[in-house]
């Protein structure tokens, strides 16, 4: 009995040890095999209390034009491509997952199908947060004002996509990373 408790102990902890170190390995693979996108942003920046400053973002891109009935919460899976200006554009959106090549596993958020003269698929990125140290985060809340402000700067994120799975590494403004440019402390970027 107290052998199985032992065990049984052991096989917690390492549970607790195992997790984390395997969720932070996928993220790495991602990251490391993924494919780079840059989604075009509308930033704003709210605070988390658990989690720390962060920058939201609204991305252009959450829709695209399909005729096949999705439920809303239905998971769907989006294959991504460049357009002619190096920005993500989503390229197309199945039910089934694709055999290869990068493509982000999400979920439905509406469908126009029924709605609309041009169908449409919206679904959920699900990386919309930015997070910074607490000592960059004021100076980034107001550079990502900024840009949303001036119709001349552009935002957007760097997305790596690989087998379902998107990781957010970045955040730039006018092609230079706004931690960066609040390291640098600039006024304007």
């Amino acid at each position: 009995m107290r052998y199985g408790l032992i065990a049984l102990f052991v096989g917690m902890v390492s549970a607790q040890w195992l997790v984390p170190l395997k969720m932070i390995y996928d993220g790495e693979q991602v990251v490391s095999n993924g494919t780079v996108y840059k989604f075009k942003t509308r930033p704003v920046d709210p605070s988390d209390p658990f989690r720390g400053k962060y920058i939201t973002l609204n991305f252009e891109v959450d829709g695209i034009a399909d005729t096949t009935s999705y439920e809303s919460g239905e998971l769907i899976n989006i294959i991504f491509e460049n357009d002619s200006a190096g920005y993500a554009r989503p390229l197309v959106a199945q039910k089934e997952t694709p055999s290869e090549g990068p493509y982000l596993q999400t979920t439905v958020t509406y469908s126009s199908r029924d709605d609309s003269e041009h169908p449409m698929v919206f679904f959920n990125l699900p990386f919309d947060r930015f997070y910074l140290e607490e000592s960059k985060a004021s100076e980034a809340e107001r550079l990502s004002w900024q840009s949303r402000q001036d119709s001349t700067q552009i935002t957007y994120g760097i997305v790596h996509i690989g087998s379902g799975r998107a990781v957010l590494t970045d955040v730039m403004i006018n092609d230079k990373s706004i931690a960066k440019i609040v390291e640098e402390g600039r006024s304007e970027p």
